[in-house]
């Protein structure tokens, strides 16, 4: 079997399992999928953690200062916030852990998303980091399917 094979059936086995458990649980479905997307867009393994959890968390952390801000200062037009802390989320980028910014982008977006919906920010984190741990089970399963496939 090859790992595209495999890596189909191990993330399509965990998406069913997480839908279930994040229905149980009240978390936001789509936080976990688009952490798990983050995580193999980052490069997977012991990177794409690193650089999944690290961008994701710091999306949602600009995220919350952009409507802390915009409420501590409701006359300042939202847009102003936006263009600040979106060319930092760029600008974190010369510090490694935070060097993939489409994934603190994901991040923040996520946070948009789910607030709209009325999700809080702790059960976002926790939907992109269940996401972001959903893609190595899948990718190290994918893995050993392959292997004893060979």
């Amino acid at each position: 079997m090859t790992y595209l094979i495999s890596v189909g059936v191990t993330v399509g086995i965990l998406a069913g399992v997480w839908c279930l458990a994040a229905d149980n649980f009240g978390l936001i479905i789509f936080a976990g999928f688009l952490g798990w997307a983050t995580y193999f867009a980052a490069g997977a393994g012991v990177k794409g953690v690193k650089l999944g959890l690290c961008s994701n968390l710091s999306g949602v952390i600009w995220g919350l200062a952009t409507t802390a801000l915009c409420g501590i200062f409701p006359d300042v037009p939202y847009y102003f916030f936006t263009i600040i802390f979106a060319a930092i989320m760029c600008w974190q980028a010369h510090v490694q852990l935070l060097s993939f910014i489409p994934g603190t982008f994901i991040g923040n977006a996520t946070y948009y998303a789910a607030t709209a919906l009325g999700g809080n920010p702790i059960i976002i984190v926790v939907g992109l980091v269940c996401g972001i741990f959903l893609g190595l089970i899948s990718d190290k399963s994918a893995r050993l399917l392959t292997k004893t496939e060979q």
